[in-house]
This record gives structure tokens, C-alpha cells and sequence, in this order.
């Protein structure tokens, strides 16, 4: 009977040379959480390797979809065990290929164990000539129907063909807390997924202006965060009412620097959380050029009021690439639908593009906000997944 385990390659871990253990140690934490429930027998790690033995190779599929969205995976295969003889090699790749169609196949061999007396490139071609005899099939070493892997590893071979690949990038909670300014667009979403796969623990804080405008983007923003929650099991919103402030600001202060100023209050506040809770950095989805707020000049007056470093990891991108990586990551359908977003929706007519920090700074030291930020912190919402 064939013993069944999923072989699991990280992707930047080998980097950290001396740390590399902590690193491998938080990936299999992250593994276990995510396939949860799911059975295996237990998960080691060797050879730089990560191997989940024991499983159920039926619910492969349920094993790739979990697999997938765990940040620092590069890939995940589905393999089978034998002694490293040339012979049960040869026997176990044929047992697993037996039902299977395919025109074309490949062999490649990573050869961990050099004690073995053949090179990866002979395994290569003795395992290749004998797939090739025993099917007919061509091989295609560029564009092969499937690919068959063969790894050497302390005296044992692993065979499989059936891989997933993740996401790469760093394990989640190696790194430490960031706030996400997430809105139920599609660029926050976007942003806050490329961080989490930087290792770092991602915070969302959403703002609203209920009742001026409806809740829709609080439940859209919800469903995203469910979405992000893949990636980043336990993941926590919080959810600020800031109409009375957005009042003050319309009431006092000429309507182009309207939406400069609503950007400065969501930092401001995210700010105040992020002390609260030790975080060390802020994270935005403005992309460069892309709306009036998002000049450089406005980029300058909205990030001063900042008391921490802001992270923009889509300040270079165009919206075609940020919303292929919003479908591939599952937040797009819900970042297009209707919603009334709290700035969009006080926008006016003809907005400050080149504003001057200073004079901004100055505007806004002339508001009398009076308690009004403590208050939306006592009326905050929390929601987590």
C-alpha cells in the first residue's frame, strides 16, 4: 500500500541562514492552522524541507486549496514514499501513472541524499526511458502534460506529480503589526495582501459615514476581509464613524481640500489605534496618479499628519495589474459592488490636485474638532474573523 504525504517547499526561508529555524517553525504552525481539520499524522521538518505524512490522498483538492494560501509556501506536492532503490522508483512511477492521460510527461529529480550512487540526471533518464516504454508517451522537457517528481531525502524517495503553488514570500507573523486603511475598493484589498505576504500581522481599520451615506460598504468590507482572512486566519476590522468629523471639516474648510483633509483624519485616527495596539506601520492602496488625492503633492500634505511610516505597496502599479491580482486573490467581486464610499461620495467638483503641506497644516489648525476623535474611538465596531 502506498504511503501518501504532502512535500512542502518554502520559498525565501532559505535566506535567513541562522534564523532559518524560527522561520521553518512558523510556516508548520501556519500549515497545521490552515488544513485544520483535515487528517494527517504529523508534520516534520528536514533537509529544508516540510513533509504533512500521513494523509488522505482523496481530499487532495481540499488539502491544495488550504495549502495555497498560506504565505512563505512556494509549493506543495502530493508525493509517495519508497526506499531510495532504483527499482521501487521505477515501480511506484509507474503504479501512480497507471490511470492517468496524459501525451507527454517530464522527470525531474532533486537529489538531497548524494550518498546514492546515481545523479539526479541519470535518475532522470533511467526513470524517463522507463515511463517512456511502459506508455508510449513523448517526453517534453518544456511543456510536458505532466511533470513527475522524484526527491531523494535520508535514505527515502518521494514520487508525485500533483502540485500546488502558493503564494510565496514570508510566513505569517514573522514580521511585526501593521494598520490597513482598508475601504471596499479594489486597491486596499490588494495592498493589504501583497504585506501579508511579507510575513507581517495585518489589522484592518474601515471608516464610514452613516447614516449620510449607506452600510453597504461595511458589509462589502466584511466579505473582503473574509477573503483576506485565507491568508491570515485570525484577522480583526475596526470600524470608525467619522461623518461628525467629515461635518466640521465641509462646514470650515473650502471644499477642494475636503478630501485631503478626510484622508489626513482616517491617518490621524489609524494612528491613535496603532499605538493602541503596537503596530508599527500603516498600509494604503493609493496607487500614484490614480484619483485627486493621489498626486504627490497630495500624497505629502494627506501622509504628515502621519506619526508612523506608511506603506504603499501599489504606488507603482496600474489598475490592470492591481485588479488581476484582486480576482486571482478573490476580493474583486466584491470590491465592485455598490457602495457609497465615504469619500467619493463628498467629493467636489474640482479638487486641490498640487496642495501645499503648510497651508493644509494651517487650515487644519484652525478646526476645533473638540472631542469628537476620542468619541468615534468609544463608538468604534470590531469585527473578526
Amino acid at each position: 500500500m502506498n504511503q501518501y504525504c504532502i512535500l512542502v517547499h518554502y520559498h525565501e526561508l532559505f535566506l535567513k541562514k541562522k534564523n532559518k529555524s524560527w522561520f521553518e517553525k512558523k510556516l508548520k504552525k501556519n500549515i497545521c492552522l490552515h488544513i485544520g481539520a483535515l487528517p494527517y499524522k504529523n508534520i516534520n521538518i528536514y533537509a529544508s524541507r516540510i513533509f504533512i505524512h500521513s494523509i488522505d490522498y482523496k481530499l487532495w483538492d481540499k488539502y491544495k486549496i488550504k495549502l495555497k494560501n498560506v504565505m512563505g509556501l512556494k509549493n506543495a506536492i502530493l508525493m509517495c514514499k519508497t526506499d531510495t532503490e532504483i527499482e521501487n522508483i521505477k515501480n511506484l512511477t509507474k503504479d501512480l501513472i497507471k490511470d492517468e492521460q496524459f501525451e507527454s510527461f517530464r522527470i525531474t529529480t532533486k537529489r538531497q541524499d548524494k550518498g546514492f550512487h546515481l545523479t539526479s540526471h541519470e535518475i532522470n533518464q533511467i526513470i524517463g526511458a522507463e515511463i517512456q516504454m511502459y506508455t508510449k508517451k513523448n517526453v517534453s522537457l518544456n511543456k510536458p502534460d505532466i511533470n513527475i517528481k522524484i526527491e531523494l531525502v535520508r535514505g527515502k524517495s518521494y514520487v508525485g506529480f500533483k502540485q500546488v503553488n502558493g503564494y510565496g514570500g514570508l510566513p505569517n507573523g514573522t514580521s511585526e503589526s501593521a494598520i490597513s486603511l482598508l475601504s471596499s475598493g479594489i486597491d486596499s484589498p490588494v495592498a493589504s495582501f501583497q504585506i501579508l505576504k511579507r510575513g507581517v500581522n495585518v489589522v484592518y481599520v474601515h471608516f464610514h459615514s452613516a447614516p449620510a451615506t449607506n452600510k453597504q460598504s461595511i458589509d462589502n468590507c466584511k466579505k473582503i476581509l473574509r477573503v483576506l482572512s485565507n491568508f491570515q486566519i485570525k484577522s480583526k476590522l475596526y470600524i470608525y464613524p467619522i461623518l461628525e468629523l467629515q461635518k466640521i471639516i465641509m462646514d470650515q474648510i473650502e471644499d477642494k481640500y475636503w478630501i485631503i483633509m478626510f484622508r489626513r483624519v482616517m491617518i490621524k485616527v489609524s494612528c491613535m489605534l496603532a499605538h493602541e495596539i503596537k503596530a508599527k506601520a500603516l498600509i494604503t492602496g493609493e496607487n500614484i496618479g490614480q484619483v485627486s488625492s493621489q498626486t504627490l503633492s497630495n500624497i505629502h500634505s494627506i501622509s504628515s499628519i502621519s506619526t508612523l511610516p506608511i506603506i504603499r505597496p501599489l504606488a507603482g502599479h496600474t489598475k490592470e495589474e492591481i485588479t488581476n491580482i484582486a480576482t486571482k486573490i478573490g476580493t474583486y467581486e466584491y470590491s465592485i459592488s455598490p457602495h457609497q464610499d465615504c469619500c467619493s461620495f463628498f467629493l467636489p467638483i474640482h479638487p486641490e490636485l498640487k496642495s501645499d503641506v503648510n497651508k493644509i497644516e494651517d487650515l487644519e489648525s484652525k478646526i476645533n474638532f473638540g472631542n469628537l476623535f476620542e468619541q468615534i474611538v468609544n463608538e468604534r465596531k470590531v469585527y473578526q474573523t
